[in-house]
């Protein structure tokens, strides 16, 4: 367990982003930015304002040895992001040490990289480096939040994309997740029963047991929430929909910016250094990552560590460091409103009741894990 002399509360990061790549190979003292050309460079660089500011900051990340090995022999460009190498926990699996990077993956794939590391982040990390909240990315880390609960950790879940996917309980397991505590508190295809009626035959959602589970949740759109609490959205019919609608009406939800351009359509917007269509979606993601990358503005990174610091504080409902009070600016205020196991169950209940399926623009078709 890590020594916390400190009063401040810490807080841990949980990224499948390779965020952070050890810098060298021997005696190291730091690690530095990936610089990934993805939201990975993002996270780096908020992980590291967060730091400066005072904050008490962990990140736990996949051990991605293979990739880790390739960043190192290129060549870095702009402000070299750094964090102390105890500030870093990697999660370790064979799946992950050999693995590409994840958007380049099979959707199989990358549900094994995310269970493994899953696993490794509630069984290793978390009673390791103890935690006073967690803040969770995306589908890949979406049994978290509910594990969290189970062990009175309050968890932050920032829903940047909408991509999910699908697994069985009897799958989870089987990795070495011991799901049973939690399993109530995750977001099933249709309405679950028993424990055991549901763990071979009802599929989980991981991206949507994420929102449900956590005890707030944050977006990049300062317009979805809103639309769909007032029903002007086409996703209120959606699961979706009605996760997100009723967190934001619990107090529980609120927007904070990403990284810009993270929504560029590749086939018109001028902003690309190119356009392209499939033909050269390769060659044309390249340039597109490039582009957001460079658009990403440290002010703008510095101005979103201090909403977030807010943020973690209402939460927590106290400070986290002296030096963190001074702030650029502020966001309003939530009430820290925990929605109760009876609420969760018409969250669950909705996708067998509604005929409604999610936009493929927003939720990849799901895949199901094999028994």
């Amino acid at each position: 367990m890590i020594p916390n002399p400190s009063t401040h509360p810490r807080i841990l990061f949980v990224t499948p982003e390779a965020a952070f790549i050890p810098e060298g190979t021997e005696n190291r003292p730091n690690y530095t930015s990936a610089y990934t050309g993805s939201f990975g460079d993002f996270l780096a660089e908020l992980i590291s304002n967060l730091f400066e500011l005072g904050a008490d900051v962990h990140v736990a990340q996949p051990d991605f040895r293979k990739i880790f090995a390739i960043r190192s022999r290129k060549e870095k460009a702009g402000v070299n992001v750094k964090l102390p190498c105890d500030r870093v926990h990697l999660a370790e699996d064979r799946a992950i040490f050999y693995s590409k990077p994840i958007n380049s993956n099979s959707e199989w794939e990358n549900i094994k990289i995310s269970l493994a590391f899953q696993r490794e982040v509630i069984n290793q990390i978390v009673p390791r480096v103890q935690p006073d909240l967690i803040h969770c990315y995306d589908w890949m880390t979406g049994l978290i939040p509910a594990a969290a609960r189970k062990f009175k950790f309050p968890c932050l879940f920032t829903v940047q994309k909408f991509d999910t996917a699908r697994s069985l309980l009897s799958y989870v397991e089987d990795t070495g997740i011991d799901a049973a505590g939690f399993w109530e508190n995750l977001f099933y295809e249709r309405y679950p029963g028993s424990y055991e009626q549901t763990r071979d035959t009802n599929p989980l959602d991981l991206l949507l047991s994420g929102i449900l589970a956590a005890n707030h949740v944050n977006t990049a759109s300062p317009v979805l929430l809103p639309n769909i609490a007032e029903g002007r959205s086409d996703y209120i019919y959606s699961p979706l929909g009605q996760v997100l609608a009723q967190k934001w009406k619990a107090g529980c939800a609120c927007e904070i910016p990403g990284p810009p351009h993270i929504g560029l359509n590749p086939t018109s917007n001028k902003k690309l250094y190119c356009s392209y269509r499939p033909k050269n979606h390769h060659a044309g993601n390249h340039k597109k990552d490039r582009a957001k990358r460079q658009s990403i503005s440290s002010s703008d990174n510095r101005t979103t560590a201090q909403r977030y610091i807010d943020l973690y504080e209402t939460i927590l409902q106290r400070p986290l460091a002296a030096t963190v009070h001074q702030k650029a600016r502020t966001i309003k205020k939530n009430s820290h409103t925990k929605i109760s196991d009876g609420q969760a169950i018409p969250y669950r209940k909705a996708r067998s009741t509604q005929s409604y399926p999610l936009p493929n623009e927003l939720i990849s078709t799901p895949a199901i894990a094999p028994l």
